[in-house]
């Protein structure tokens, strides 16, 4: 019985090319920070930070760990630093909403699991703050008040494609992993929640990126091992509609 269901939401939920993305979201978050960290190297910082977090051992949070990184040098600006992303997030981050797509099937697949009282998740690897997240779950028109978690960096103690990530949320929603499905679309990331018994759908709809997306995650996830997991079911998220009567 599948009591839960974890989507991921970077090509999964919403569709996008994470290059063109990324490289948008620096140019808009450059200026804010210009007089504290030169826009040359903001990029690495965020880079060098995001890898800190992968490495997490779980005695903090992921914002804890990303900002101990990030500010390493500027710890007496640590909360004007903070607090210049969250003015970001809350005003110039929806000029980003443009360079998504939301992919099909959403609404009648969460309508199904509101209907049947599935705890749902979603499951984006925690490197966004809060805020961040939920405005992201509104681009794809999500409604954060039904769902029962999200996952963002300061909530979060590990990330994906850690198995304690995984774990971390089935603590959090008092679910064992067997009771749960993953969907996701990266093999890596998402797949690995099947070492836990987990069960796991690929998403495929974000395939025109794939070239592109390798780019920044295989530099993320420099030094981990990849996973061998094979999914269970896999194909375009609409097919979740087919699948879902049979495991809920």
């Amino acid at each position: 019985m599948t009591n839960a269901i974890l989507f991921d939401l970077d090509n999964t939920l919403i569709l996008f090319d994470e290059v063109k993305f990324f490289k948008a979201y620096i140019h808009k978050v450059a200026p804010i920070m210009s007089d504290i960290v030169s826009p040359a190297t903001l990029w690495q910082m965020v880079l060098k930070s995001t890898k800190a977090v992968l490495h997490n051992d779980g005695k903090l949070t992921n914002k804890d760990v990303f900002f101990r990184t990030f500010t390493k040098g500027l710890e007496d600006q640590t909360q004007e630093i903070w607090n210049r992303f969250l003015r970001f997030y809350n005003n110039e981050f929806d000029q980003l909403k443009s360079l998504v797509i939301v992919n099909k099937g959403i609404t009648e697949i969460f309508s199904l699991l509101y209907q049947k009282k599935i705890k749902i998740v979603i499951a984006s690897n925690p490197f966004w703050p809060r805020v961040a997240m939920e405005k992201r779950m509104e681009w794809a028109g999500l409604n954060k008040e039904k769902v029962d978690l999200v996952t963002h960096m300061e909530n979060m103690h590990f990330c994906k494609p850690r198995l304690e990530y995984y774990q971390e949320i089935c603590n959090k929603i008092n679910e064992q992993p067997e009771n749960c499905l993953i969907v996701g679309d990266d093999p890596i990331n998402d797949m690995v929640a099947g070492k836990l018994k987990m069960k796991t759908f690929l998403a495929t709809d974000n395939r025109k990126y794939k070239s592109q997306l390798n780019i920044i995650s295989e530099k993320i996830r420099f030094g981990f091992r990849k996973a061998s997991h094979q999914p269970d079911y896999q194909g375009p998220l609409i097919q979740l509609r087919e699948i879902l009567p049979n495991l809920i």
